[in-house]
This record gives structure tokens, C-alpha cells and sequence, in this order.
């Protein structure tokens, strides 16, 4: 959280800002940059946020910004007339007032993060541990794994893309996905 804050102390003001909070509800104990914003203290600060994460709300494709007033009047000229439908607004609001299933999904995943974690390490795999909904595993052919994997219908992300050819990225699911992906890789790297 420091390290936030001392960054966005960092930023000259004529410098546009924006920090990516896709997975803010993740966090035990996230950086409260809201403050910054009602203040005025820092009108170059954008702060983005999703529904797609912990609201599992992805194929609605939403999500909001949050800024000065006048850098939001800025954006408010260029955005799409009709942007947001009336289903996505009413999901959005009915989202943001269900906190029993915040909790929970945030206590799912921090479960969910523990058994990978545990796994992982009892079978020698190295892995990234993660604040989000997924965790980074090393495991030989990142993309011959995916394709194995697939195959059993189960989907992992190959890390190739971004210069990690060895590694896969695992979403956090419940119990049982986690116990079934997990039984796959198990089977696909045991050859």
C-alpha cells in the first residue's frame, strides 16, 4: 500500500495516472486511494475497476472509472453514446449492494489460493503466488500442457505470450474445480 501511495505522490500532476484496480477486491487490506480523488489532491489520478473479477460478471463487459471531476468531464467527451445497457447498470448496481457474495468469493478464492499453493509445493512445482484469482505454475512446455490439459476439458492460460514459455496460469475456482484441474495436471505431467 506504501508503495502505491509514495508512487502516486511520485506522478508530476500534468502526468495521467491510472492504476489498474481490476483485482482491488482481492486484496485483504487494498490501498484506499479514494481520499486522493475527493480531495482534489491529485486530479491526474484515473482509477480503473471491473465486474468481471470477484463479481464474476465478465461477459457484461463492465466496469467504471473513478477521477476528478474534471478528468472525468474529459473522458465524459469522448465516450460511446448508449455505452452501458440497462442489464449491465442493474447487474452493476445489484452487485455492488450484495456484499454476502463479495465475502464469499473473496473467501473462496483465498481458499481456492491455499490448495494450489499447497499442492504445488507438496509436488515440487514451482509456482507465483497471487493476490488475484489465479496463480503462475511452472511446468515444462506451458504450451504442450495447455493442449493436454484441454483435452481432459480442462483450461489453463499458456504464459508464452508474455515471455514465459514454462508456465501456465490456473484460475482459482471452487473446491471441486480446483480438486479436478488439479487431478489432470497431476496425470498430464506424470506423462
Amino acid at each position: 500500500a506504501a508503495d502505491v501511495l509514495e508512487l502516486v505522490k511520485a506522478v508530476p500532476p500534468e502526468v495521467l495516472l491510472v492504476i489498474d484496480e481490476a483485482y482491488f477486491e482481492y486484496l485483504e487490506n487494498p490501498p484506499d486511494l479514494l481520499p486522493l480523488i475527493r480531495s482534489g489532491e491529485h486530479p491526474n489520478l484515473l482509477l480503473m475497476r471491473t465486474f468481471s473479477k470477484i463479481y464474476g460478471l465478465a461477459g457484461l463487459r463492465l466496469g467504471y472509472g473513478i477521477g476528478g471531476r474534471e478528468l472525468i468531464a474529459a473522458l465524459e467527451k469522448v465516450r460511446q453514446p448508449f455505452n452501458i445497457n440497462a442489464l449491465a447498470q442493474a447487474a452493476a448496481l445489484a452487485a455492488l449492494d450484495d456484499t454476502p457474495h463479495l465475502d464469499r468469493s473473496r473467501e473462496t478464492n483465498f481458499l481456492g489460493m491455499q490448495f494450489w499453493q499447497d499442492a504445488l509445493g507438496h509436488d515440487g512445482i514451482e509456482y507465483v503466488p497471487s493476490a488475484g484469482n489465479f496463480i503462475l505454475a511452472r511446468v515444462g512446455d506451458g504450451a504442450g500442457v495447455f493442449r493436454k490439459l484441454q483435452e481432459r476439458g480442462v483450461i489453463v492460460r499458456p504464459m508464452a505470450g508474455y515471455q514465459l514459455p514454462e508456465w501456465v496460469r490456473i484460475s482459482i475456482g471452487i473446491a471441486a474445480e480446483n480438486e479436478r484441474c488439479l487431478g489432470a495436471l497431476r496425470a498430464v505431467l506424470a506423462g
